[in-house]
């Protein structure tokens, strides 16, 4: 997996694989991953890494239904799924939110928050993924 293309050959050409976007309710973030799961099955990743994007991209499709969208279903969530002919992926979650400053998010691993019952999905998904970009402002997360 690859989280910036930028360092691919201008010779490759990326190919839209999936381009969706799905109201911000709970209910459209098992659809999105079932999407992008199903896009990842037909570019033949084997099973063990689609299930760890799986999870990577159900964590931030929460997040940004959550924080980004603050659970409206009026507004929408985005993901893509671009590869390149070498078959490198990259996969983007972008919301309408304000963003947020990833380096202000609390260590999971520190004592007074390994009890805590939210604020890993940022980490589990840096654990999963190959890379992990967040744009600023902090409303797209490219993996």
């Amino acid at each position: 997996m690859l989280a910036d293309f930028s360092s691919v050959p201008e010779s490759s050409e990326l190919s839209e694989r999936l381009d969706l976007s799905v109201p911000a309710d709970a209910e459209a973030i098992a659809r999105g991953v079932d999407a992008i799961s199903e896009t990842l099955e037909g570019l033949e990743v084997p099973e063990q890494k689609r299930l760890e994007v799986a999870l990577a991209v159900q964590e931030a499709l929460a997040n940004v239904v959550v924080h980004g969208c603050g659970n409206d279903p009026s507004k929408e969530v985005r993901g893509r799924l671009p590869s390149n002919l070498e078959g490198r992926i990259l996969i983007s979650v972008t919301d309408p939110g304000p963003g947020f400053s990833p380096e202000r998010l609390p260590d999971p691993k520190r004592q007074e928050n390994v009890y805590a019952d939210h604020g890993r999905g940022v980490y589990l998904i840096r654990q999963l993924m190959d890379e992990v970009q967040i744009d600023r402002p902090g409303n797209e997360i490219r993996m």
